[in-house]
């Protein structure tokens, strides 16, 4: 690959790092970046759960009741 000016232009080396901040190879630096990943999307999917579940509480308590007023009225 060449710059504007035509000089030949190196690739940046890339260091792959573990989770303790030492160097590893590229498969442990993949799949420790892959558990880091699974941990935040299972933390985000448990957070939506959770207001998920809250709204479903809340939902259920207004159609009781609303049907305890048709029931009475």
């Amino acid at each position: 690959m060449e710059d504007l000016f035509g000089n030949e232009i190196k690739p940046i080396k890339m260091y792959n790092r573990d989770s303790a901040g030492r160097f590893s190879d590229e498969k442990t630096a993949k799949y420790e970046r892959a558990l880091k990943d699974a941990g935040k999307y299972k933390q985000m999917y448990l957070a939506a759960q959770s207001r998920m579940k809250g709204m479903a509480n809340m939902l259920r308590m207004k159609e009781e009741l609303i049907s305890k007023m048709k029931n009475n009225g």
